[in-house]
């Protein structure tokens, strides 16, 4: 990885978990204090119910003042049909340090390259674009209708 910083094994578990059995929503990543490894900081397990209100949870939960990866399996509508993709997250709020900014955005392309089964990476500096309706709007907006 450019950065040097390496992806702990489970990270790459649980978002198969994730991605091919559907037993997470969820996963929030977090790389170490020493700068070092990308780990699993929390797991959220599928929650029936409305998709818009179980994100914001997750979303709520993500560090004021400090990056994070969430990985999370999207669901949103698009012309009356029910879709989901697996959406692949940068949260690096404006008021973090640059440092945690800078290996979080120089390590991204490495982690995603080894969870696979990610659809669409995004980033999120702020509440707004990490609102479920921002979301959903990109993803509609990047997806082909048939």
């Amino acid at each position: 990885m450019a950065s040097g910083v390496g992806v702990d094994q489970q990270c790459i578990v649980d978002t198969q978990h994730l991605v091919k059995e559907r037993k997470y929503r969820a996963v929030i990543l977090k790389i170490n204090d020493s700068m070092t490894l990308v780990e699993v900081e929390k797991t959220f397990p599928v929650a029936h119910g409305d998709a818009k209100t179980h994100y914001m949870e997750v979303a709520k939960t993500l560090p004021e003042d400090d990056c994070r990866y969430l990985v999370y399996d999207f669901e949103y509508e698009m012309q009356g049909i029910n879709k989901n993709k697996v959406v692949f997250l940068l949260w690096s709020p404006e008021c973090s340090k640059v440092k945690s900014k800078m290996i979080y955005a120089s390590s991204q392309e490495g982690v995603v390259n080894a969870l696979q089964g990610i659809s669409r990476q995004l980033q999120a500096t702020d509440v707004d674009e990490l609102d479920y309706a921002h979301i959903a709007k990109h993803l509609k907006q990047h997806t082909a209708s048939y």
